[in-house]
């Protein structure tokens, strides 16, 4: 490392390691000791390793226990840390982490922070925060209140104001950089975490700095859509964009379009606030944080003073376990002049909890479109006095470039060429950060999808299943990510007439994400309904049955019941109960499929004839022969016109025009019937 600051060195703990210094870490400490009067005692703690909680950047961050030593009640983390491991040696080049640790060590409470140097690694030991980031927290939880919404944002308010007053800058803040100490039914109490690119505004001529952010959280100006301004503003604009998805649980701009083009429109997405019923006062907050000039936002110290922050500050929160008498109100006053003191409401960490739950690469119903998620490099170039800085110009590293690429394309549904490009994206990750790196899984989940929509399902099948496996093995069985592999490790089965092992992919789905995101989320509800049809081709129809009924009662709830995944399950639901002889309720759930298929979809749309084929077949069976040829003759029509004259479906439908008295009950299902098409069943997507 380069030389260090005093600051950075007091906070070095004396190490050594035990033979196998991956298991178990010695740290010594030389105190006092008021209870014996000694005035200098030499103290040892032994923490030992339990398991990896998460990796990122250049870190593995693990989660160790202590088993040995320290004080009875006053221990330096307590019985848990968290201790993130940064390989010195790497390919990435000589990488000073002298600022990192200056700005951990600046703002973290005197008892959560420590570090140490092994052969070849970096150690950063700090807090383990159970609950995990707030990211995790929105897209797990009910929407969050806007006065919770208030605390939370006056809570990193506070902390970014002490970071600046002091001339550091976050510059990678975002919902999984803010961890939770503690959230409802309990106080809110959240702390700013990921200090890896923080920056110190020196008044001295900077040199070009290379540092890390996160597109979708970056201000116009990091763009360039923008002149440049005070480096703090960016920090205020991600801010602004947190409160707008703690508010709507949705981004203020959803493409990068939309944001090139509001400085010029002003077109500020209000309605969505509005929508959220956010009160005027915190609408015109987050405006007046996300203003598309520098210049023109709020700082932190002015946002402080806000008028929808007044209810917060004339109840300052109480005093946390870490609070002391000495820094409880006097904390919160500025001393002119001076930087001021953080206070424990508000200390920051390098905790670990943030890394094991990056789900913004898979973002609730894709919405984040053309802004990625992945931390992107940036190049500051020349920082400069009176805390101006020169453009902040995002700059995609080779296979960001190439993987943002095929995302651009697989939207576009150009799903051959999306898979040339996450091809190149993830050759060129496994080498530079490993098969097992969050980032190469991403790649390989991305190809299987390409693959998927292309039908080459059993290749898809083998992406799926490397990619289930990584992450599993890095986020754990039930984090969302993981549960879209397994679903869709689930579809590449069920479209290859794997039904078993389809069944068995979707209930592993269906299990988790009704844990993690609730019986009632759309992703859970497509878990339920191809579990419902993986049993329905096992001719398993009871079970099947229950499966749709469920489904569609949920969908039916949060969808309506006229949309077009909850039609396709009400379908299935009726074809179901059709092969259980259950006829009136089947006629009645595929009338129900037909009228609202015709309605949204159009009476020639595939989907819309095979619900009157299916219900002209219920028909016939119960010798309403009459009633079944008008059906059937609207199939054969539409298909006629759609498919074509000689395609199968539509030569099956003429026969049973033709010969109605002569149709086979045992005649093998449709294509349409046995095999639901992606290109015509919404369902297959996620």
């Amino acid at each position: 490392m380069a030389q260090i600051s005093d600051l950075v060195r007091d906070s070095k703990l004396e190490t050594y390691f035990l033979p196998d210094c991956t298991v178990e870490t010695v740290h010594r400490f030389q105190e006092s000791n008021p209870i014996s009067g000694q005035r200098l005692v030499t103290r040892s703690e032994h923490w030992r390793r339990q398991r990896k909680v998460g990796s990122g950047g250049f870190g593995t961050v693990w989660l160790e226990k202590r088993i040995k030593g320290g004080q009875p009640r006053a221990t330096q983390y307590g019985a848990f840390r968290a201790v993130k491991q940064i390989d010195l040696d790497t390919r990435f080049g000589s990488i000073d982490y002298n600022r990192e640790l200056e700005a951990i060590a600046k703002f973290s409470h005197p008892r959560s922070f420590g570090w140490y140097e092994g052969p070849s690694q970096l150690f950063i030991a700090m807090e383990y925060l159970e609950t995990g980031d707030l990211f995790t927290y929105l897209y797990q939880k009910p929407q969050v209140t806007e006065v919770e919404a208030k605390e939370i944002a006056y809570q990193i308010l506070d902390g970014l104001n002490m970071m600046h007053e002091n001339r550091f800058a976050h510059r990678d803040l975002k919902p999984n950089n803010i961890l939770i100490k503690s959230h409802p039914p309990d106080k809110w109490w959240v702390k700013l975490a990921d200090f890896g690119i923080t920056k110190r505004i020196e008044e001295s001529h900077g040199q070009s700095t290379t540092i890390r952010g996160t597109p979708r959280y970056c201000a116009p100006e990091m763009w360039e859509f923008v002149d440049r301004g005070s480096p703090y503003a960016t920090d205020i604009w991600a801010l602004g964009e947190v409160v707008f998805e703690m508010l709507t649980k949705k981004p203020a701009f959803a493409s990068l379009g939309l944001l090139a083009g509001y400085k010029d429109q002003q077109n500020f997405p209000v309605s969505m606030l509005i929508d959220a019923g956010i009160s005027q006062p915190g609408v015109d907050f987050v405006l007046s944080l996300m203003c598309p000039y520098p210049e023109d936002r709020m700082t932190a110290t002015s946002a402080l003073s806000n008028v929808w922050m007044q209810s917060v500050i004339s109840q300052p929160p109480e005093s946390t376990p870490e609070s002391t008498p000495e820094s409880t109100p006097e904390s919160t006053k500025i001393i002119q002049g001076e930087p001021r003191v953080p206070s424990p409401a508000t200390i920051m960490t390098e905790e670990s909890v943030s890394w094991t739950a990056k789900l913004s690469l898979e973002a609730p119903g894709d919405v984040f479109r053309d802004i990625p998620s992945s931390t992107t490099t940036v190049n500051l170039v020349n920082v400069q006095g009176q805390g101006q800085a020169e453009t902040l110009k995002p700059h995609l590293t080779e296979p960001e470039s190439q993987h943002r690429t095929g995302l651009s394309l697989y939207r576009q549904k150009r799903y051959k060429e999306a898979e040339a490009m996450f091809r190149q994206a993830l050759q060129r990750r496994e080498k530079v950060l490993s098969d097992e790196h969050e980032e190469t899984l991403d790649s390989i989940h991305r190809l299987g999808l390409s693959l998927y929509y292309q039908a080459q399902y059993e290749e898809a099948e083998i992406m799926f299943r490397r990619a289930l496996r990584g992450r599993e093995k890095l986020l754990g069985s039930n984090n969302r990510v993981t549960l879209y592999s397994t679903h869709f490790l689930g579809l590449s089965l069920y479209y290859q007439d794997r039904y078993k092992e389809a069944e068995a992919m979707f209930r592993q789905a269906l299990l988790g994400r009704e844990k993690v995101l609730g019986s009632d989320h759309n992703e859970t509800l497509y878990s339920t309904h191809y579990l419902g049809l993986s049993l329905y081709y096992q001719d398993r129809y009871k079970e099947a049955e229950a499966m749709l009924r469920r489904a569609l009662q949920w969908r039916g709830k949060a969808l309506g019941y006229d949309h077009e995944l909850t039609l396709f399950t009400t379908h299935m639901l009726g074809v179901t109960l059709y092969r259980r002889k259950h006829y009136q309720e089947a006629e009645t759930i595929l009338q129900r499929a037909l009228q609202g298929r015709q309605m949204v979809l159009g009476h020639d749309h595939a989907e819309t004839l095979n619900s009157s084929y299916m219900l002209g077949l219920l028909l016939y069976d119960q010798k309403r022969y009459k009633e079944a040829k008008t059906l059937f003759r609207r199939a054969l029509q539409g298909r006629e016109k759609t498919l074509g004259p000689d395609h199968e479906d539509t030569v099956r439908a003429r026969k049973y025009m033709g010969n109605i008295r002569a149709f086979r009950r045992d005649e093998p299902r449709s294509v349409n019937e046995s095999k639901l098409s992606r290109n015509t069943s919404p369902g297959g997507r996620v």
